[in-house]
């Protein structure tokens, strides 16, 4: 596979034993960053408890549900995440027992594949050097957040890994021309990428025709003919269509159209919305420091600078710079802005990043016509973002060694001090998967208002929207979640619960008898 045309600066070459020696010493402190204290670091938080709980319910109730106080929830972390994760992390607890660990370590195979696949994709566009760069930039760039996605049971990581290894094929169909096997198995990855995060399913469909068009008015690539575009098209809606109405028919715990009307309520209004307040923070992330240093957008433009001759390989270039910029216009005018929206954005970004900064001693010297001024802009860049990665490696390191066991010791305090058949009232469903306790939570709507209500600026409060005058909970867990959107406070300033003990950034509270 052809490579695009590299400037002097890439010709950089090390002894082969030293490259040996730091990628033995790379490789080792990559693995104990995504490996050790995985049961602490980072803390157990709402949504991967709702994640988790699925696998959980599946193991031990057979259902592919969320178990409850009132009984079984089919939506919402049912399609948050796809069967893609949660079947294997269901596995895992099938093998090796119900765990945060046994179920962290499943992500943790994800983003190794995830890496492995990014590393084989970025060189298909640069040498090995300015590569080592792109990939230090995705582990450490804080926008990104790659290492601690990777150590939670959440989606992106998987996504990735599908999205990556289906792009690498696309690459490869492009250099070669047209191929069966590289289209289908792209077009499957890409299936899968949809069903793990359906965002996948709503942003790739017009990539393909953006990107059909382009090759047809612009590139006149040989041998990509309209199928090349059309077959993973009609892949991807059809994973996401096939997927939901499984979820519909046999998953769904009631019938057709009670289904319909709970997965209404369970997508909630967090994929698209139109907020100026909202366009203004997401706009504002895509230009800080956090997104790549700010290399985001001058990565990009130069990116479709070097992809601007009629040629396969830069067609190949075009492919993800147009997934990218369609990402993060979705991202910065038409979603909520959370920053884990824009991550496989990003993930891409760190490849264009990474190419501008190690071009950019050269460029500036032709742009110059000072050669000489090469190496010290290329010393200043080097000692600069020397400095960024180990920065944030440290920062990272620091934060994967850290332990808060808050959650594990109010574990241990539930099991030892309250029976399962209790009943807990709680909007932290990270403690439904972590004890058997019967636990009691809002009902899945009120997710999406508190989001509309916190996020958007929504009158009233969390608080008013939820009836707690007849809760038969004797017990209630005010924690991180519910306490920074206020579920509680006015039961709990009510004087219907005692403190029993704090847990960290868990509160136990006990029914008072009456």
């Amino acid at each position: 596979m052809q490579t695009i045309t590299k400037t002097a600066t890439s010709d950089i070459t090390i002894p082969k034993y030293l490259s040996s020696i730091i990628s033995i010493v790379g490789i080792g402190i990559f693995l104990c960053l995504v490996l050790l204290n995985l049961e602490y670091s980072p803390v157990p938080w709402f949504d991967e408890g709702e994640h988790l709980r699925v696998p959980k319910t599946l193991v031990e109730h057979g259902q592919y549900a969320v178990w409850t106080s009132d009984g079984y929830r089919y939506f919402g972390p049912t399609i948050g995440v796809g069967p893609t994760v949660l079947l294997p992390i269901a596995l895992s607890f099938k093998l090796f027992g119900v765990g945060l660990v046994q179920g962290r370590l499943v992500i943790v195979l994800y983003l190794l594949l995830a890496t492995a696949l990014y590393w084989l994709y970025v060189r298909c566009f640069v040498a090995a050097l300015p590569g080592v760069l792109a990939l230090l930039m995705l582990c450490t760039s804080p926008g990104i957040d790659f290492i601690r996605l990777g150590r939670q049971g959440l989606g992106e990581i998987p996504a990735l890994a599908f999205f990556l290894g289906g792009l690498l094929l696309w690459c490869r169909l492009v250099e070669r021309g047209y191929s069966l096997r590289l289209l289908s198995g792209a077009s499957l990855l890409w299936g899968l990428a949809t069903i793990t995060k359906s965002n996948y399913g709503l942003l790739l469909p017009p990539v393909f025709v953006i990107a059909w068009l382009a090759n047809r008015y612009y590139f006149r690539v040989a041998g990509l003919g309209w199928k090349i575009f059309a077959v993973p098209l009609v892949t991807v809606i059809g994973a996401l269509g096939v997927w939901y109405l499984i979820v519909l028919y046999f998953l769904g715990g009631g019938d057709f159209a009670s289904n319909l009307d709970m997965l209404k309520t369970a997508s909630g209004g967090s994929a698209f919305v139109l907020s100026l307040s909202r366009m203004k923070s997401a706009l504002y992330f895509l230009v800080e420091p956090n997104a790549l240093w700010c290399t985001l957008v001058p990565g990009i433009l130069y990116s479709l600078w070097l992809a601007r001759t009629k040629t396969a390989t830069s067609f190949s270039l075009f492919s993800p710079l147009l997934c990218a910029i369609v990402w993060l216009v979705w991202f910065g005018f038409a979603s909520i802005g959370w920053e884990r929206y824009a991550f496989p954005a990003l993930v891409l970004c760190s490849l264009f990043s990474a190419r501008l900064v190690w071009d950019a001693p050269a460029l500036l010297a032709t742009l110059l016509k000072k050669q000489a001024i090469k190496t010290p802009i290329a010393l200043l860049l080097g000692v600069i973002f020397a400095l960024l990665f180990s920065l944030n490696l440290v920062k990272i390191s620091t934060e994967t060694l850290k332990v808060d066991d808050s959650a594990q010791r109010l574990t241990a305090y539930l099991n030892q001090n309250v029976p399962n058949s209790v009943v807990i009232e709680t909007w932290e469903s990270e403690m439904g998967f972590l004890t058997n306790h019967r636990y009691h939570s809002p009902p899945p709507e009120l997710l999406d208002k508190a989001v509309r209500i916190m996020w958007l600026g929504a009158p009233g409060t969390v608080a008013q929207q939820y009836d707690t005058n007849n809760l038969a909970a004797a017990y209630l867990i005010d924690g991180a979640f519910s306490n920074w959107n206020g579920l509680y406070i006015a039961l709990i300033n009510s004087g219907k619960f005692v403190k029993v003990a704090d847990f960290g950034k868990y509160t136990l509270y006990k029914k008072r008898a009456e």
